[in-house]
């Protein structure tokens, strides 16, 4: 049989890449063992770039968060777009933190695993850059539309898993069909968070009888106002947690679940509309979609582990 180096340099020299390279090693008779050993001897490994990626885009996703319209100091999103300054503040409060976080959380789970990363959160992310984007048109910022196109860049540049279904390459290159032991619905935990963030506690007012108003704040009013640092932090840490992996903290999920669910009763009692029941109502939606989703991932498995036993 012929020497599986010199194969393998003159495959190299027709510019095959790795999997090609070990198919073709397969088709010559050579056993999966001797493939993965000839491969590190030969310092071939699948280029894949997300390692350096993950460190601009968290770079990107800090620096990002330096630079702010004035209009994001001290102004709360109104859930309204009825002037330019409107749509600053939804691209300030609302979707540039959503994005940056989002690309923290992504650039941090690319460390840790070079190929954590599907479908639906790429393309997620892409459509909330070109929100972003067209948004921009409406007040202009050239370091908002800077940010945007980098980001896009980026994210576009990142690689997929590469899935392969020949068993032989499967034990070749284990890492290929290693499931992503996140969820992408942490992006949306982070988009309610943020909304519940940004959104202004609304007071009840009474007259102090010098044609001027005082709020009156009540046993709820002082629950919000306590509580709501306190959630936002917890849905941070969550949403970290939810995007390294699911089944392991999924505790801190339904910890989140449940201040959800104690805010959106809160606002219901309030006496004023409370604009925090749009960004808990997103969290609790998005931990039920979550929840079903895995349950189902995870039934679906054991059959699938169950039918390859059986054949």
């Amino acid at each position: 049989m012929e020497n599986i180096s010199h194969i393998i340099s003159d495959l190299k020299y027709k510019k095959y890449n790795t999997t090609r390279i070990a198919l073709e090693l397969l088709k010559k008779g050579y056993s999966e063992k001797e493939i993965k050993i000839a491969l590190l001897e030969s310092k071939l490994k699948r280029k894949n770039n997300n390692k350096i990626i993950a460190i601009i885009l968290i770079i990107i996703g800090v620096l990002a968060n330096f630079y702010t319209e004035s209009t994001y100091i001290n102004n709360f999103f109104r859930f309204d777009f009825f002037s330019q300054a409107d749509f600053m503040l939804f691209n300030e409060r609302i979707l540039k933190p959503t994005i940056t976080i989002s690309m923290i959380f992504l650039g941090i789970n690319l460390l840790i695993e070079r190929t954590r990363i599907n479908k639906f959160l790429k393309y997620a992310l892409i459509i909330l850059l070109i929100v972003f984007g067209l948004t921009i048109t409406s007040y202009y910022s050239i370091l908002a539309i800077i940010f945007c196109g980098i980001s896009l860049l980026l994210i576009t540049l990142l690689e997929l898993p590469e899935k392969i279904k020949t068993p032989e390459l499967q034990k070749i290159f284990p890492e290929f069909n290693r499931n992503w032991d996140g969820t992408a619905g942490y992006i949306f935990l982070v988009l309610g968070i943020v909304l519940v963030y940004s959104s202004e506690i609304s007071f009840e007012y009474i007259e102090t009888g010098e044609k001027t108003l005082k709020a009156s704040l009540g046993f709820i009013d002082r629950f919000i106002l306590q509580l709501k640092p306190i959630f936002g932090i917890l849905g941070l840490v969550t949403a970290l947690l939810m995007s390294i992996n699911l089944n392991k903290f999924k505790i801190a999920l339904y910890i989140l679940v449940g201040f959800s669910v104690i805010f959106i009763l809160a606002c219901l009692l309030h006496n004023e509309f409370q604009n925090l029941i749009y960004g808990c109502s997103i969290i609790l939606i998005t931990s039920i979609l979550i929840y079903f989703t895995h349950r189902n991932r995870k039934a679906n498995a054991k059959k699938t582990f169950a039918n390859n036993t059986q054949t």
